[in-house]
């Protein structure tokens, strides 16, 4: 279970990484996810590169295991974004990308034996209050 949370964190890492050129080809993205959350991130660096906008910082995390098996633990967390602004570069950081949000994972151990995020998903800015 341990190693499940560590590498949900570390995926949070990674975005956080590859959010600061807004690279959805970030290789570091693929470390610790696959499937639906990879493809989220992707999508969320693609949609920050369109818009011509990098991320500095990172989110502060608590996750919480909410069930597990030998191959599979779900967690729940309230990821806190208020330290991860984005900007235009050449500008300060103006915009945050969020408050504290809901947020859900899904973490499968690989065909290698380690631990990658398959499924993610977050609520908006605000949805989590503890």
């Amino acid at each position: 279970m341990g190693e499940a949370v560590a590498s949900y964190r570390a995926m949070w890492e990674d975005a956080a990484v590859a959010s600061r050129t807004s690279d959805p080809k970030s290789p570091r993205l693929a470390d610790h996810a696959q499937g639906d959350a990879l493809s989220l991130l992707q999508y969320v660096m693609e949609q920050s590169r369109q818009a011509g906008v990098t991320s500095q910082g990172a989110v502060n995390l608590a996750p919480t295991v909410v069930k597990s098996s030998v191959d599979k633990v779900e967690l729940r967390d309230c990821i806190d974004g208020s330290k991860w602004v984005q900007a235009k570069p050449g500008s300060s950081p103006d915009g945050l990308i969020g408050g504290r949000r809901h947020t859900e994972a899904t973490v499968v151990r690989t065909s290698a034996g380690g631990w990658k995020v398959s499924d993610l998903y977050w609520e908006a800015a605000g949805s989590c209050t503890s």
